[in-house]
């Protein structure tokens, strides 16, 4: 997988960057949301649902209430003297009563009940009164009911009008204290339709349902229940009904899922328009990357002349630009000067070559001296013959370009000898070499020169001239010194001293090479931190420090 991502594009890995950082936040943000919403409407749901019972028990309560009134209402003492003289006599008093009693029930029903309400009176087996046309004694029910109850309300039961069903009815029955001294008591029923009761229940959602005190449906507003998982119940305190209320999560969750999707659709939009706007902006920020890269590409193929544009931006893609800038000026820079040396270097060997010519011919006439000199016994001519033939074949050797210290010491003997023979007890030459350096590869006739230098410009103004000759290792460098007791060379001139205008004059030495030669390829083979280093006090000294670093292995151009 992360191989895979490593794999992408920079503008891709970004994108799907932006798009993980943006979608996991905007997801914990949605289900955060969502959650709490779907909390909030279910609370507010729940909430309805409570005030609507609370407000359906307050009006079955107080249609209880009313029905209990009026029954009182009818027994009190006003009232009681209409109902005794209708139990007494059929005469023209039963008569009136029986009108008067009808006119005070029906005030009652259009009053408290709404007329809706259905009130008989009746003993044991008598029947008083009743507003239900053509009713009977079937009442047995109420009276076995009424054993262990003064007052109250009836379980659910059909209405008892023999010849036309009119429904469920729950009635409220109160007993009469007996009439005109009679044995058996009366009742008063008033019988209230259940139909009655439904107008009561305001549900939101659910369905509401009123039961009796022996868990008998008075009443629902739904035929069908719903199956769900939330339920409220209350009780009805003056008749001890029970009011439930069942409401299914779809009708909590209808509103939910229509916000779920109203809030997807709105979210997806908006995440579409991110994705677009994302895109855009990865690109034009990645613009100058690409033409960076664009420009790289060319570099890779030779075109040293590819540039960006100086931008006022401060950003990294504007620094790296103008890092690129610099570099590839530096690398054409670079270029230039690898072209300079190697133009200088070929010109070097050039003038070596051309130096090789007359020590050539030269060689080959004194090495026929030398066998002369053989013949003829004169050893010390023969020994310097032999001495500048080591030289001049040195020379001419355009095999290697470098040779072990030890053999440049043994080189720069040969050209002392030869220079003995020249100034016989003049000079003198001391060596002090650590051995550890005598392996170290250097450039050959490095020394040669300084030490030709030295006798030159100080044979005829010292005495005795002394020359010393040290080498030693130092932090992976050699540092070689040629310290002479001459005359030493003056301020103006030492600082001039390694300048080619300077050495043309007098390079034109043994080997052809001069002093200024040999600082040019000490820096050509080394770099420019190696070389010569000139020091003296323009009167008794002069010093020659050469450094170069360490090379066991000698080096090829």
């Amino acid at each position: 997988m992360t191989k895979t991502f490593r794999n992408l594009k920079l503008s891709q890995r970004l994108f799907l960057i932006i798009i993980i950082l943006f979608l996991i936040p905007y997801l914990l943000l949605f289900s955060s949301a969502y959650s709490r919403a779907e909390n909030i409407i279910r609370n507010k749901i729940r909430t309805i649902e409570t005030e609507n019972m609370k407000q359906s028990c307050n009006t079955v309560n107080n249609l209880c209430t009313n029905i209990i009134n009026a029954s009182d209402y009818l027994l009190s003492l006003d009232n009681y003297s209409s109902l005794n003289t209708l139990s007494s006599s059929k005469n023209y008093e039963y008569l009136m009563a029986y009108k008067t009693l009808d006119t005070l029930i029906q005030n009652i029903n259009n009053t408290l009940l709404n007329s809706n309400g259905e009130i008989s009176i009746f003993s044991s087996n008598e029947l008083l009164y009743s507003t239900i046309p053509n009713a009977t004694l079937d009442y047995e029910s109420f009276y076995k009911e009424q054993t262990n109850n003064i007052s109250h309300f009836s379980n659910v039961h059909e209405s008892y009008n023999a010849f036309m069903k009119k429904g469920k009815f729950i009635s409220y029955i109160n007993t009469i204290p007996s009439l005109n001294n009679g044995t058996d008591p009366f009742y008063l029923v008033i019988s209230y339709p259940c139909k009655a009761f439904e107008i009561t229940l305001n549900t939101a959602s659910g369905t509401m349902q009123l039961f009796d005190n022996n868990q008998n449906q008075i009443c629902s507003t739904s035929y069908s229940i719903p199956q769900g998982e939330f339920q409220e119940t209350m009780s009805i305190s003056i008749s001890g009904w029970k009011l439930v209320d069942t409401f299914s999560s779809d009708a909590i969750y209808k509103d939910i899922y229509d916000l779920r999707v109203f809030t997807f659709m709105v979210s997806a939009f908006l995440f579409v328009i991110c994705l677009v706007a994302t895109f855009i902006a990865i690109s034009i920020q990645l613009k100058p990357l690409m033409k960076l890269k664009r420009q790289m590409q060319l570099v890779s193929l030779g075109n040293l002349d590819a540039h960006l544009p100086a931008t006022a931006s401060n950003d990294e893609i504007s620094s790296l630009s103008k890092t690129f800038n610099g570099m590839i000026g530096e690398i054409s820079s670079l270029l230039d000067e690898i072209k300079i040396t190697q133009k200088r270097e070929s010109e070097l060997r050039f003038e070596m070559l051309l130096a090789q010519i007359n020590p050539h011919f030269l060689f080959n006439t004194l090495n026929s001296i030398k066998w002369m000199s053989v013949v003829a016994h004169t050893d010390n001519i023969t020994n310097t013959i032999t001495s500048l033939g080591r030289l001049l074949e040195i020379s001419m050797n355009k095999v290697n370009d470098y040779l072990p210290l030890d053999e440049e010491l043994t080189n720069i003997k040969s050209y002392i000898q030869i220079q003995r023979l020249r100034y016989p007890g003049r000079f003198e030459v001391n060596y002090s070499f650590d051995e550890k350096i005598l392996s170290i590869y250097t450039l050959k006739l490095i020394l040669q020169p300084i030490v030709e230098n030295s006798i030159i410009h100080n044979i005829e103004h010292t005495d005795y001239l002394i020359i010393e000759i040290t080498g030693e290792l130092s932090n992976d460098n050699i540092i070689i010194h040629v310290k002479d007791n001459g005359i030493g060379i003056p301020d103006a001139k030492l600082k001039q001293i390694l300048h080619k205008a300077e050495n043309n004059s007098k390079g034109k030495v043994f080997s052809g090479i001069g002093i200024y030669n040999v600082q040019e390829r000490i820096q050509l083979a080394y770099g420019c931190d190696y070389g010569l280093k000139y020091s003296s006090d323009g009167h008794s000294y002069t010093d020659v420090e050469i450094t170069f670093p360490v090379t066991k292995q000698p080096r090829t151009f």
